[in-house]
């Protein structure tokens, strides 16, 4: 399951001394939300805050909020050791242009470390190692829809570059094999929307998909039509490189087929 979080900051601040109490979560979403703010000066106004709570290791997160929960709210910001506990981060999220902007906190100061277009109407962002190196991959996500399916773009940190960047996409159902650094996902269509699954693994600081079976409709689309047994790999380590390998009519007494799909993982 993906890390969900919603309230980082610690209200009570007296364990930290009279002179270093935090400011509170409450009064920073307040900030996120007041336009006459710039992002920097936000990230500066809580700074010492953020230096202050850093001190204590059981505190990984600490300001902002995950989800959309108002239609008002223009700018989610979240400060916190979201990626591991050896780096301090902020991400910022421009609902209104859908982009998210990645932050550093480098002696004392913020440097921009990454901007990356999000191709998702946007619910949520959590965090969850998904490629299993220990360190957490910044996860947003749409609001699920009639029948239950989310789609995901994933970002990445890079030690070797200090940048965050994209990933890669996937959706609901999904199941995390870090051991072999592969993220299998079924999605379970309907009458009108086309059954399939993918097999993605980790490759470059990319979350590429190697193989993908698809049960597609005819178009237009009918609740009674033909399905197409779509077979694709991938050659490359593009996240964008699958290839159509052979499409034949779907029968459900095709004993070949029924095992290529019910054994497609394995």
């Amino acid at each position: 399951m993906l890390f969900l979080f919603t309230l980082f900051a610690c209200n009570n601040g007296d364990s930290y001394g009279k002179n270093n109490k935090p400011m509170s979560n409450y009064n920073f979403l307040q900030d996120t939300n007041d336009s006459t703010k710039t992002t920097k000066q936000i990230l500066d106004k809580y700074l010492p805050s953020v230096l202050t709570l850093s001190q204590v290791d059981s505190i990984s997160f600490y300001y902002g909020k995950n989800e959309i929960e108002d239609d008002s709210i223009f700018r989610l910001l979240l400060i916190g050791k979201f990626v591991d506990q050896s780096k301090i981060f902020a991400t910022e999220i421009d609902i209104k242009n859908n982009f998210i902007n990645f932050f550093y906190l480098d002696k004392n100061s913020w440097k921009k470390i990454g901007s990356e277009k999000i191709n998702i109407p946007l619910y949520k962002i959590e965090f969850e190692d998904l490629n299993g190196d220990d360190k957490n991959e910044l996860v947003v996500s749409t609001f699920w829809n009639m029948n239950g399916n989310s789609w995901k773009e994933v970002f990445i940190y890079s030690d070797e570059t200090n940048t965050i960047k994209y990933a890669g996409a996937f959706s609901t159902d999904f199941e995390v094999k870090r051991d072999r650094k592969q993220i299998e996902q079924t999605f379970e269509g309907s009458w009108y929307a086309d059954n399939s699954k993918t097999l993605y693994e980790w490759r470059n600081e990319k979350l590429v998909p190697i193989k993908q079976i698809i049960l597609a409709h005819d178009q237009p689309v009918t609740e009674n039509g033909k399905l197409t047994f779509e077979y694709y790999e991938n050659p490359t380590d593009e996240i964008k490189g699958l290839k159509l390998k052979f499409k034949e009519r779907y029968h459900e007494d095709n004993k070949k087929q029924q095992r290529l799909w019910d054994n497609f993982f394995k």
